[in-house]
């Protein structure tokens, strides 16, 4: 496993403000920008003062803009995640959330303005090795759709000189503590299991949490190389399903379901929509079995040769950080696995 030493570290004499600081990607990156001299501050939906975190919402930054003073950039990662939502909470938090935040971030000064998207601003149906300059595209999916429309709000802020902006895509972040673990162990464990569609053939885009940040480190530092830019940020391989889920359920026990996308898609949508009726919230949707049938993978080629990103923790060390992290929470049940043709 790589030592410490091998991270990026340069100094970041810089102040950060971070929307969503208390998720898990805005917590990690706060955390690593402070070991790097950055003094950190944020905003999230619970104040968290001795983490120099406001309470507030990003569609109403009115109660929370004074946190913004005097800061040098706003690292943008707050957004509902996934399709498990409607179009018009999606909306609002993801692209009129967006446009607030910025519109604050002019109002105080601050010259500096990145902002969180995803590679699913290249839809569901992109190529292998897809790079920055393809296209984005809708989907009729909330969580793409949302996404491609908050870039649009942020680089025509760039294009007119308002903000320097900076467009990260990063691939499906995850490690210990993760959506991509919790969430996934959470539905295994449960009678219906958790469902892969075409078999397990769709390609999972990891990018380990601790390769995530240090890419946003090296993003911090660079700011000539970085303005007006989009990077993608992932570890750079693809990873099928059926090996990442399956190794999940290797670890955590519970059960796997393969299902023709034709049944997996309706069947999350019925189940996580009767979840979410009944008061909880679900992130099964029928956008989440067609982004687990994505077949394309993401080149980093990119953020190689403009920040020198390369990710040091392998998919297999993850894993092994994954596995601890599991039974220290005392998730493992009992293993099962089923197959539907």
């Amino acid at each position: 496993m790589p030592a410490a030493a091998d991270r990026p570290a340069p100094a970041l004499d810089l102040r950060v403000f971070i929307t969503g600081a208390n998720g898990f990607i805005g917590s990690a990156l706060a955390e690593r920008f402070r070991e790097l001299g950055a003094a950190v501050t944020g905003v999230d939906l619970e104040a968290k003062p001795e983490q120099g975190v406001v309470a507030g919402d990003v569609t109403a930054p009115d109660t929370w803009a004074d946190a913004l003073a005097d800061v040098d950039v706003v690292v943008h990662t707050a957004a509902l995640l996934g399709p498990a939502y409607s179009l018009e909470r999606a909306w609002k938090i993801n692209v009129f959330g967006t446009h607030q935040v910025m519109r604050a971030a002019i109002a105080a000064g601050v010259k500096r303005f990145v902002h969180f998207s995803s590679i699913m601003a290249y839809g569901f149906g992109f190529p292998d090795g897809v790079d920055e300059t393809y296209p984005v595209h809708v989907d009729k999916d909330v969580y793409t759709d949302t996404k491609v429309n908050s870039e649009a709000v942020v680089l025509a802020a760039h294009a007119a000189g308002e903000i320097d902006v900076t467009v990260i895509r990063p691939g499906d972040v995850w490690g210990p503590g993760s959506v991509w673990v919790r969430v996934p162990l959470e539905e295994m464990a449960k009678p219906t299991g958790f469902p892969i569609p075409d078999g397990g053939r769709g390609i999972f885009s990891p990018v380990y949490i601790d390769n995530f940040v240090d890419g946003m480190v090296l993003v911090l530092a660079k700011p000539e190389e970085t303005s007006g830019q989009i990077f993608n940020i992932t570890d750079g391989i693809g990873i099928p399903c059926s090996e990442y889920f399956g190794r999940l359920a290797e670890i955590g026990g519970g059960k796997v379901v393969k299902l023709p996308v034709r049944i997996a898609a309706p069947l999350a949508d019925a189940v996580g929509g009767l979840i979410r009726k009944l008061g909880t919230h679900s992130d099964l949707a029928a956008g989440t079995m067609y982004m687990l049938n994505r077949k394309g993978t993401t080149s980093i080629e990119k953020a190689r040769s403009k920040l020198g990103y390369e990710p040091l923790v392998s998919f297999d060390e993850g894993f092994a950080k994954v596995e601890k992290w599991v039974a220290a929470e005392g998730l493992v049940a009992a293993p099962m696995t089923s197959e539907v043709a």
